[in-house]
């Protein structure tokens, strides 16, 4: 044989003789059971949204407004902010056609300071009896009932209960519901306050921030004096061509 063929054929049995190791190794490697297992996250965007555009309260990109030009406020208003107009969907017609809306639901904001309670408060508020140049608005105008699920949903309601701990003790009610929060030492509570009933939902719905600057709970009186505090204007003046009333 020559000496060329000599090689050749050496090449091809080591060849061999290193498949062989390679599939013999492959038998032997057992790799280890790891099983990962990552909590669920639901995005805001992901959550159902009975308006168009968005909803959620993102203060940084809100402008600031007068508080005389805001459809919620307190008596003294330190900041006041406009979030984006929503609409609700519209059933349309036997033929599934989309008509011309002036159903327009205003979300406002207000923020400010009550002896030693910090308040942020915003509300989804439209007015009922709007009337613009192309007539009143359809029956399916109205406020929605708001978070689907409260629990959940309250540590997402605003920037305060964003950096909340210590989520705890919810009361659920047909106009009032709350449920207690930290964030640092302060004591804190989330509300959601329903107003006056109409259509399928309500005039109005109030989302609020409440903490107290010195270290005890937010009580009852607490949410008596916010609430009461509060001014939910209904009247859009924007088009509107009914007078505001007196």
């Amino acid at each position: 044989m020559r000496a060329i063929d000599r090689i050749a054929a050496a090449l091809v049995l080591g060849a061999i003789a290193c498949l062989g190791a390679g599939a013999a190794a492959q038998q032997n490697l057992t790799l280890p059971d790891v099983a990962v297992t990552a909590p669920p996250v639901t995005p805001p965007s992901a959550k159902p949204n009975p308006y168009f555009g968005n909803s959620r309260v993102e203060e940084n990109k809100w402008p600031d407004i007068p508080c005389a030009a805001s459809r919620i406020a307190l008596a003294t208003g330190d900041t006041c902010k406009k979030g984006p107009t929503q609409q609700t969907f519209e059933k349309g017609d036997a033929q599934g056609s989309r008509q011309q809306s002036n159903c327009n639901i205003a979300h406002d904001l207000v923020i400010n300071n009550v002896g030693s309670l910090t308040i942020e408060a915003d509300v989804l508020v439209f007015d009922p009896y709007y009337v613009s140049a192309i007539g009143h608005q359809r029956q399916d105008c109205y406020v929605h009932a708001g978070y689907t699920n409260l629990r959940e949903d309250f540590p997402d309601m605003n920037q305060v209960t964003r950096q909340g701990n210590g989520w705890r003790n919810f009361v659920g009610g047909s106009d009032l519901s709350t449920m207690e929060f930290s964030v640092g030492p302060d004591n804190c509570l989330a509300i959601e306050q329903r107003g006056p009933h109409w259509g399928g939902g309500y005039v109005y719905l109030i989302h609020a921030s409440v903490c107290r600057k010195d270290r005890r709970a937010v009580e009852a009186t607490d949410v008596t004096t916010v609430l009461g505090s509060l001014q939910v204007r209904p009247y859009a003046s924007a088009g509107n061509l009914r007078a505001a009333p007196q």
